[in-house]
């Protein structure tokens, strides 16, 4: 029974899931690692790479070895031979033949405009690559700090219940020394029994945030979570001038769409290269007999000169590149200003957060002080319950409007970062 006991206990042991300490940078790095958009992005650069592999082979030359036994028989006629005294059909005999044939290209430039083309390709999927990181870096940053809020309200909510017990219990007492009345208790306890509702969906906004970061990370969504940072102040929003210029140097984006459509032009300038002629080189060697001791070696080596003269398929290539061309130069045109409007808006959006953020703290230090003077003022027996009521209130919604005044301050500092492409500096810290 004793042992039967154990292995339940040790079973129950490894069923539970580890608790996990996260850091932001844990977050990322886990994101990164196991996040589905993460590993697309790197599935599609690996997919650019063996295209650019192709594309290089197909300009190395060619072999292929054959060995080849035959049983034939050979009809005399079919070549205009009438021999007297030969059937016209020779009787069967066997043949052994060993080829080797090679090929390469001497010169296509077609093909090595292609190939450029496709290492430009790769270029661009490795940008792509890092855009998606970025994306995903801010996004679990985000995720992060509405994780963050979440917990700092919970903490604020325990705070209002630890407070609103104390003050019902100076209600009891003043309403047992007959100093207080029965609506006195009332009041301290409707009060307590809102801040007890108010933590419970301040726990379940915690839990849906650990949720969202759990799966943005690829993790168990069973893994219990403790968040190891504080809710960070953001710092000041840099001119906008300047932020322009660092994302016009760090932005992924801004370098793919110029390796994409520097491989279009590529692509067109292959495609048009078509028209002109190449050179190839070709090889055949031939060991044949009727038996293996018979073989007698032959060969071929010939240079070929191909001019194109007539491929209707041409034409319509070149066009369909030209368009793919246009509607990169188009993307690239569309993408620059997407990422002015992104930076424009992030700089402003953190100018406005750090903003409520020093209104909020002022707020947050009035209601407080006008708590503390509510609540002398009726220890004196000045002041009125509903007095202090009021208080409480205006302070317990002073420090939620300061929380979240912070937490937009925070998730306005990532997603400038974000705008500006200096969010791979913290991606570059996790590798």
């Amino acid at each position: 029974m004793g042992c039967r006991c154990l292995l339940l206990f040790l079973f129950a042991i490894s069923g539970t899931a580890q608790p996990l300490r996260l850091s932001l940078a844990d977050a990322v790095h886990r994101a990164l690692s196991a996040g589905t958009q993460a590993q697309l992005a790197r599935s599609a650069e690996e997919r650019a790479t063996i295209a650019r592999l192709q594309g290089f082979q197909s300009m190395l030359p060619q072999a292929d070895a054959r060995l080849i036994q035959t049983n034939e028989s050979l009809n005399l006629q079919t070549f205009g031979l009438t021999i007297p005294g030969f059937p016209a059909v020779v009787p069967p005999f066997n043949v052994t033949d060993a080829q080797i044939a090679a090929a390469m290209q001497v010169f296509n430039i077609a093909a090595l405009r292609m190939y450029r083309s496709l290492q430009q390709g790769e270029t661009a999927s490795r940008y792509a690559t890092e855009q998606a990181e970025n994306d995903v870096a801010a996004a679990v940053a985000r995720l992060y700090v509405i994780a963050q809020r979440a917990s700092t309200q919970v903490v604020s909510r325990q705070a209002d219940i630890d407070l609103f017990q104390r003050l019902l219990k100076v209600a009891q007492d003043e309403f047992s020394a007959g100093t207080g009345t029965r609506l006195d208790v009332a009041q301290a306890t409707v009060q307590l029994d809102r801040a007890r509702q108010a933590l419970l969906i301040a726990e379940n906004d915690q839990q849906t945030a650990l949720l969202a970061l759990l799966n943005a990370m690829g993790e168990p969504e069973s893994t219990p979570v403790t968040l190891t940072e504080p809710l960070a102040a953001a710092p000041p929003a840099p001119p906008v001038d300047d932020a322009l210029r660092v994302a016009q140097t760090e932005r992924p984006e801004l370098k793919e769409v110029a390796a994409r459509e520097k491989a279009a032009s590529l692509a067109m300038s292959a495609q048009r290269a078509r028209r002109l002629p190449s050179v190839g080189l070709d090889f055949a060697g031939d060991y044949a007999g009727l038996r293996p001791s018979d073989l007698l070696w032959t060969r071929r080596i010939a240079a070929t000169l191909s001019m194109p003269l007539f491929h209707a398929d041409i034409e319509a290539a070149i066009a369909n590149a030209k368009a793919t061309y246009n509607e990169e130069r188009i993307h690239a045109s569309q993408q620059q200003r997407d990422v002015e409007q992104d930076v424009r808006r992030a700089v402003m959006n953190l100018n406005s957060a750090n903003a409520r953020v020093a209104v909020a703290t002022e707020g947050a230090k009035v209601a407080e002080d006008a708590l503390t003077v509510a609540e002398d003022r009726r220890k004196a027996g000045y002041g009125s319950p509903v007095e202090v009521d009021r208080a409480q209130d205006e302070y317990r919604q002073a420090r939620e409007d300061l929380i979240a005044a912070q937490a937009d301050a925070a998730a306005a500092n990532y997603d400038l970062q974000h705008a500006t492409g200096e969010i791979r500096r913290m991606i570059e810290a996790t590798k």
